[in-house]
């Protein structure tokens, strides 16, 4: 058994880093947010990960375990290599690091086969089944990424572009309340480019937040809108298909929806109404999957009354 006072597991993604603590007796501490820590399209990557490992190890006693779901984690090597040199710097315990996906859905399905769905900044599925696990979508926002909170929104800005230019005048009355909604930098004959090019930091998580406006769109009852948000769920819907299909899982399909694009009923009823069955809901949350999974490291050998009252605490919090 590991010495220690504490597991660690840390949830990292392209616009923010989650992380929490858990004790012997299941007592959970949140840590502080902090920025996204995706190597791909955060340069300060390494300073958003010092800083959420940091406040875990100013905690009231010494870590026993930690596993880390990372952003792009098992895509590039490069990348990968400078995460485990820094990992191995932090962290003198034992730890497992793992895709951002991997981690929560080894929290929604507790280890066992199914699919998860993930459309948050980013988008991908994810299968576990008898031929093993396997993955769909997840390429970027500039191969890929399609269903995501950055291609709603590119693909939104671009409809926007395409109207005001006259190219698609049946959404014109779209574009201008997306550009009126996204901020007064959105003016002129060029409004959606000058939007972008106000916009600080990195451009992917801008025009990610461009989604929310356009689920709000949709709630109001724009055509483009809801049209766009149905063509995100169809893609959503065909990379879990695939991913289950290679991985060797039937129809229809034990899928969970993770990701904050899922808050869209639109989007939420339109993969529903594609895979035929509504999302089933998690067993655990990403942390509190990689809680228990680092307590099982630490030789804790949490039970289930461990893992409920740590799973209540996270969902406190939430």
């Amino acid at each position: 058994m590991t010495a220690g006072a504490w597991v660690l597991a840390l949830d990292g993604g392209g616009t923010a880093t989650a992380a929490a603590l858990a004790d012997r007796r299941g007592e959970v501490t949140i840590l502080p947010e902090a920025a996204g820590c995706n190597p791909q399209d955060s340069p300060g990557w390494d300073a958003a990960l010092r800083e959420a490992i940091g406040a875990a190890r100013h905690a009231d006693g010494d870590l026993a375990a930690a596993v880390l779901g990372l952003p792009g984690h098992g895509e590039v090597p490069a990348h990968d290599a400078a995460a485990s040199a820094l990992m191995r710097e932090l962290l003198a315990i034992p730890f497992e690091t793992m895709n951002d996906v991997a981690l929560a859905h080894l929290g929604a399905f507790g280890g066992g086969p199914g699919v998860l769905v993930l459309s948050g900044t980013g988008s991908m599925a994810l299968a576990r089944g008898p031929r093993g696990t396997v993955r769909a979508g997840g390429w970027g926002d500039i191969l890929g990424d399609e269903g995501s909170a950055a291609w709603i929104g590119r693909e939104a800005l671009a409809l926007a572009a395409r109207a005001l230019d006259g190219r698609a005048p049946e959404a014109l009355a779209f574009a201008r309340a997306l550009c009126a909604r996204v901020g007064p930098e959105a003016a002129g004959d060029f409004a959606p480019l000058a939007w972008i090019m106000t916009q600080p930091g990195s451009p992917r998580a801008a025009v990610a937040g461009v989604a929310r406006h356009v689920d709000a769109l949709a709630s109001d009852g724009s055509g483009p809108a809801r049209r766009l948000l149905w063509r995100a769920a169809g893609e959503l819907a065909r990379a879990a298909r695939v991913a289950a299909a290679r991985a060797g899982l039937p129809g229809p399909l034990p899928w969970v929806a993770s990701g904050g694009v899922f808050a869209s009923a639109h989007l939420r009823d339109g993969v529903a109404l594609d895979l035929g069955r509504g999302p089933d809901p998690p067993r655990l949350s990403a942390l509190g999957g990689g809680l228990l999974h680092a307590a099982e490291l630490a030789g804790w050998s949490p039970d289930p009354r461990w893992t409920a009252r740590v799973e209540a605490s996270l969902r406190a919090w939430v």
